[in-house]
């Protein structure tokens, strides 16, 4: 399912880590920050490990080919643009782009046809979103965006659920755990780094859960409201 969005404003050596734990190391708290800054390498040196490996990645179908070209391309590109941005970027968007180097290793060191076929088609979406955004951002890195998640049930809020999302490329990967926006909607606010992202609902008293749903965050936008569907039988 595809959420309902609304954007709100326009701006002008390889990893080691899991997938899993290159994730919790971006999203740990605000004590921790530095320690996380210091572990995240470079943009610079994730976009070279992500070419060294697809580089790598055999063609075991016509889908994984074309996606690993598409891919290898838009790292190229992001490689050109790298050259504008800061030296020291910021420490969530190193990490996730960290993540898609630890989820890449593992499908190419580990290769069958469905892990490498659903891995590299998320990640050749998720570099497309990023550099997209970096595009209408006027060549520059673009930053995270604040999504803004309301509840929604037949077009009216429903308030105190929680916000689950995960990259899409972790998701494909099956290997890391979900995050949670830091407060119940609704809204609820989340600063994000520009890709592709599964998102879900979650009742904390009951525990039901909502659709899982697709979301493309980035296009250049600083801001952006989504509305995530609350179960239809939910009694509130």
């Amino acid at each position: 399912m595809i959420a309902i969005v609304r954007p709100l404003a326009v701006c002008s050596g390889l990893m080691l880590l899991g997938p899993s734990s290159a994730w919790a190391q971006a999203r740990g708290g605000a004590a921790d920050a530095p320690a996380r800054l210091a572990n995240q390498p470079p943009l610079t040196t994730s976009l070279r490990d992500l070419g060294i490996l697809l580089a790598r990645a055999p063609d075991l179908s016509p889908g994984i080919r074309s996606d690993r070209q598409r891919a290898s391309a838009t790292v190229v590109r992001l490689q050109a643009l790298s050259r504008n941005w800061p030296a020291e970027s910021p420490a969530d968007y190193r990490a996730n782009l960290a993540s898609d180097v630890a989820a890449l290793t593992a499908a190419v060191d580990s290769p069958s046809v469905p892990g490498l076929s659903a891995t590299l088609e998320a990640l050749a979406d998720d570099l497309q979103i990023k550099l997209e955004h970096c595009t209408k951002s006027g060549g520059k890195l673009g930053g995270s965006v604040v999504v803004r998640v309301r509840s929604v049930r037949g077009g009216d809020e429903v308030k105190n659920w929680q916000v689950f999302y995960i990259p899409r490329v972790l998701a494909a990967a099956g290997s890391a755990t979900p995050d949670r926006f830091p407060r119940l909607t609704s809204p609820s606010n989340e600063s994000l780094v520009p890709g592709r992202y599964v998102m879900w609902l979650k009742d904390p008293v009951s525990d039901r859960l909502g659709e899982r749903t697709t979301v493309k965050i980035g296009d250049g936008m600083k801001e952006l409201l989504l509305d995530l569907p609350v179960p239809a039988d939910t009694r509130q």
